[in-house]
């Protein structure tokens, strides 16, 4: 065959071959659709639990869940087509708090105030809590500060040192609110307050604030001991200086240390924990190594 043909023959077969498409990214595979949920003839009690046996299996249990009323949060209707469990109340899996404050309205009324934990100011109030139970009270995912630590590692570090301040080893609760609150990190009253409430030395018939109003919502076991062991410090009559020495600053200044911040109790004492006694902040093992970090050349 001569050369001219034997070309336009191969011309001929490579224009019918499809086109070469280059390689692009790979494109995620579309998650396969959750299977329906079967047909319910009641959507209470056995109903549900002959198939989620293990929703009672835990030692403390919601209230709901105890009492086998499944459809007090849980309703199984159609969506999008399908047959769906879905959450009463407006609520879903990305915000769990439209369904929770329906029954818990004493965390609805709290939840208006400024300061919010941010798992609950997120709608996730099972980030603490599972709906349906626990081993632990609250249905929480340990006992006690075992599970604030689980996110707020630093604290956790912090009641590991030699050095606990004794309310926050009892309880984050004594100080904080888990919920929401009118002063930041949720704290019972303004900075200094909390700390004067159980540590200021007062005339006879004096209180910066009473200490059992204070913490008297969550009150540890063993709070009116801790109270009644804290140690005392005397201040002047405006409550802003007079500690470690007369005249020394307490409130009401900025904090030299701490930019944007006021001088406080917590310049200088850590409130959870510390290397150095009487929990001075900055690893200082005692009062010169503290205050050389202010007064220092």
């Amino acid at each position: 065959m001569p050369a001219a043909a034997l070309l336009m023959l191969l011309i001929t077969a490579l224009a019918a071959q499809p086109p070469s498409v280059a390689p692009g990214p790979r494109q995620p595979a579309r998650a396969a659709a959750s299977p329906e949920h079967p047909p319910v003839a009641a959507g209470d009690g056995a109903a549900c639990t002959s198939c989620h046996v293990e929703v009672t299996a835990a030692r403390v249990m919601h209230g709901p869940v105890a009492a086998g009323n499944c459809s007090t949060c849980h309703v199984v209707g159609i969506s999008d087509g399908r047959r769906r469990v879905t959450l009463k109340g407006g609520g879903s899996s990305r915000d769990t708090t439209k369904l929770c404050v329906t029954c818990h309205e004493e965390i609805a009324d709290r939840l208006k105030q400024q300061h919010r934990h941010a798992p609950v100011a997120a709608g996730h109030c099972t980030a603490c809590h599972d709906p349906h139970g626990s081993a632990f009270r609250f249905q929480l995912p340990a006992e006690g500060n075992g599970a604030c630590v689980t996110c707020h590692q630093d604290i956790g570090e912090a009641l590991a040192r030699p050095h606990v301040h004794a309310p926050a080893a009892a309880s984050c609760q004594i100080c904080h609110d888990p919920h929401a609150g009118a002063h930041p990190s949720q704290l019972r009253a303004r900075g200094n307050t909390v700390c004067l409430a159980c540590h200021f030395d007062a005339p006879v018939n004096g209180k910066v604030i009473d200490a059992g109003s204070l913490f008297g919502r969550h009150r540890a076991d063993s709070v009116d001991q801790l109270v009644a062991s804290a140690s005392r410090i005397l201040l002047d009559a405006s409550l802003v200086s007079g500690h470690p020495t007369i005249g020394h600053p307490v409130d009401a200044r900025q904090d030299p240390k701490r930019k944007g911040q006021m001088l406080g109790c917590t310049s200088c004492h850590n409130p959870h924990g510390s290397v150095g006694a009487k929990l001075l902040r900055f690893g200082a093992t005692g009062v010169s190594s503290l205050c050389i970090r202010c007064h220092g050349r």
